[in-house]
């Protein structure tokens, strides 16, 4: 009961965002606006206010990144001897790769642990969200770049520009700033005005719904586009083997169980649906790219609630 008291709210908003796309209760231009606004100002407002005034007295957010990192490069390695077997065509690896390997963490991720640590931390759930937030923020830098990178793979080699962009991208990046400026208000003992803080906290409190329904939207306009059998061996390698090599290395680590659970349900979400919009920018594969963020999201049913169920 605890697992579809966690899973079955985030999935049944993804569907009413879809539902109400696909009757066009919605439009998709609206979907695209609300998913800026969830991106650029919700999301932001939801992680600054979330870790302002963290003390992290739970866990250790820099080990959870490193595990996460790590399964995160190790399944690239496993990905790239997968992708060689099947013979994935080389202008098509990048995106097999990106696929496999960049989860939707802020859209689905993050909606997942908050109810999952509501669930199972009690009264420490909101400290273990801080720690949950603060090792997730360099995970997307991780992923971001792997991202960029991989889809290069096959077109041209990263110069100067390239990186020069890769890193205006993530010195802008409206998440990373979200936390960052939460982290240094934390670290520096800074405490704004009450109602500056709760204004920015209403703000944030739109983000996870928006965020849900903008994916359910998204996914109505981003259909099966062919090569599917490719994108769900991506995608199986997304929401199984990423977790897995988690767990493994969770282990490994020493974590405990709240620990487990925060890194494990990140790494189970699916493929991040920005992930066909960057293989369009830098000419990946779209339509593999396309196929394993549908893919990949219904699989990620399976994926996380099993997490929940065995950790």
């Amino acid at each position: 009961m605890s697992v579809l008291s966690i899973v079955l709210p985030v999935f049944l908003v993804i569907g009413l965002g879809s539902l109400l796309a696909r009757t066009r209760f919605v439009s998709a231009a609206l979907i695209a606006e609300l998913n800026r606004l969830t991106y650029f100002v919700g999301l932001p407002a939801y992680l600054f206010a979330s870790v302002a005034d963290a003390t992290f007295d739970h866990g250790r957010p820099a080990t959870i990144f490193l595990v996460m990192a790590g399964a995160t490069l190790l399944t690239l390695v496993f990905g790239y001897a997968v992708a060689k077997i099947r013979r994935v065509p080389a202008a098509s690896i990048g995106s097999f790769l990106h696929a496999a390997v960049r989860g939707n963490l802020a859209y689905i991720g993050l909606p997942v642990v908050s109810l999952a640590l509501a669930v199972h931390a009690g009264a420490g759930a909101e400290a273990w969200r801080r720690v949950a937030l603060v090792a997730m923020a360099p995970l997307v830098v991780l992923t971001n770049v792997l991202g960029v990178l991989l889809l290069l793979i096959g077109h041209k080699r990263p110069g100067t520009a390239m990186w020069r962009s890769i890193s205006w991208q993530l010195a802008t990046n409206p998440l990373l700033l979200g936390v960052g400026a939460g982290v240094l208000c934390a670290g520096l003992g800074l405490h704004l005005p009450r109602w500056l803080m709760q204004s920015v906290d209403i703000v944030g409190q739109m983000a996870l719904p928006l965020a849900l329904l903008c994916i359910g939207g998204t996914l109505v306009v981003m259909p099966l586009k062919g090569k599917r059998t490719t994108a769900f061996i991506a995608s199986v390698l997304k929401t199984a083997a990423v977790p897995t090599f988690g767990w493994l290395l969770a282990r490994w680590a020493g974590f405990s169980i709240d620990e487990t659970r925060v890194a494990l349900l990140f790494l189970a979400c699916p493929t991040a649906a920005a992930s066909f919009t960057l293989a369009g920018e830098l000419g990946g594969d779209e339509a593999l790219a396309a196929s394993s963020v549908v893919i990949s999201t219904l699989l990620s049913v399976i994926s996380i609630s099993a997490v929940l169920a065995l950790v």
